[in-house]
């Protein structure tokens, strides 16, 4: 096992390391905070460059005897066969769908990735879940090439089920339809309690994989299969957690999504979109009817607000003002207007918000940051790298600041 970080290169012999084949004079990086497996096929030499915390540890076996099994079952099975992983956080899920990927490819089965997390994804930008298909072996998620992604909005699937069980079934129909022979579906770590169980058996249910395999340490995932064990058609293979799985705080998962936004956001200028010919989605803003001046002033001296800006919707109001909002203004506003649903907002509430963009068919184009909304004139400026025609701006609900780094986290339809 060797933990980064660490530049490998094999001088001599033959290795595999999570399933890929490395023969002389062939090398490999491991990143600081990851360890790979490494299986040694024949007598060999590497030679190693090792930075800070970085070691290599021998074991028996770095591979768990249940990973081949279940990896030769999933591989013997008809084609085209969905294998969808499900496990605790850091229980090794990544590690064993690369493994996976990686043995399908040396077989010559055209191999496909989902990585449905949102907040730990490798193939895809944080807020999305995306697939990509296996051109050549690989030691990392993240060296699978991207083919297309579908937007969530947020890095937590609890935050957004529904999207999350809709994007994959439309990842995984994206995939087949390319030809993909297998297709391994890498899932949170989300599996404690009443939502989460509902949630991956919607996601199970969507999918209907031919395998569910169950990474744990004991039997913590065993309350979200339960009820496939006595159905046909799925197959549960519980396997072994992964020996290279390391456990990572929450600010180290901040740390890395933080990074991807910088390198992502690297090349972007501002766009300015006209609202009547790109649609918002998620929002509240577009979704009624703009207030009347007169009606807007009225509310203005009943409740003593300064307001710029509101809509009308079927069972919403939505203001825009010039202060910090109330909650005993926006009560005043429900006891006056009797709509429950009130959404105040102060002018520049919106800056650094995520959004993801659509092109004119609904496909996903890439990620934005909301700089500016005029609201009366309906323009939006986006801070983004995508230059295409988009067609639709999706509100997620990650806010940014100027440096890229997560400020906080925003409910459903923020603004």
């Amino acid at each position: 096992m060797i933990s980064g970080p660490a530049s490998v290169r094999l001088c001599d012999g033959a290795l595999l390391v999570i399933g890929k084949k490395f023969v002389r004079n062939e090398g490999f990086i491991v990143k600081k905070g990851r360890a790979l497996p490494v299986e040694v096929l024949e007598d060999s030499a590497i030679e190693a460059k090792l930075g800070p915390d970085a070691r290599i540890d021998q074991f028996d076996e770095v591979i768990p005897k249940n990973w081949r099994s279940a990896a030769d079952a999933i591989l013997d099975s008809p084609r085209p066969t969905k294998a969808l992983i499900i496990g605790d956080v850091d229980s090794g899920k990544t590690t064993f769908a690369v493994y996976l990927s990686n043995m399908a490819f040396d077989r010559g089965v055209k191999a496909a990735v989902i990585d449905a997390d949102p907040g730990q994804g490798e193939i895809s930008l944080p807020t999305t879940i995306g697939y990509g298909l296996l051109n050549e072996g690989v030691t990392s998620m993240d060296k699978i090439q991207l083919k297309t992604a579908f937007f969530v909005g947020s890095t937590s699937p609890s935050d957004a089920p529904t999207r999350v069980v809709v994007g994959a079934r439309r990842l995984v129909d994206m995939a087949l339809s390319n030809g993909a022979e297998l297709l391994t579906i890498n899932t949170c770590g989300w599996i404690y309690g009443r939502r989460a169980r509902e949630f991956k058996t919607s996601l199970i249910q969507s999918i209907s994989p031919e395998y569910l395999v169950v990474i744990q340490r004991s039997s913590e995932a065993e309350n979200l299969v339960k009820a496939w064990g006595s159905m046909s058609g799925t197959e549960i293979l519980r396997i072994s957690t992964s020996p290279a799985s390391r456990l990572r705080s929450r600010e180290e998962r901040k740390e890395k999504r933080e990074a991807a936004y910088r390198k992502y956001f690297a090349e972007s200028k501002e766009r300015v979109f006209d609202l009547e010919s790109v649609a918002l989605m998620y929002s509240y803003y577009t979704y009624g009817k703009p207030l009347p001046l007169p009606l807007l002033e009225e509310l203005q001296k009943k409740v003593g607000l300064s307001l710029i800006y509101g809509e009308l919707g079927d069972v919403f109001l939505f203001l825009v003002g010039c202060e910090e909002p109330d909650q005993v203004k926006i009560d005043k506003l429900r006891e006056i207007t009797s709509i429950e649903e009130i959404v105040l907002i102060k002018r520049g509430f919106e800056k650094g918000i995520l959004v993801g963009l659509l092109d004119l068919r609904g496909n996903f184009l890439g990620l934005g940051a909301l700089s500016h909304i005029d609201y009366v004139k309906r323009q939006v400026g986006v801070i983004t790298p995508v230059d295409k025609e988009v067609g639709a701006i999706q509100i997620g609900q990650v806010k940014l600041d100027e440096n890229w780094r997560e400020v906080c986290k925003l409910p459903p339809f923020p603004i």
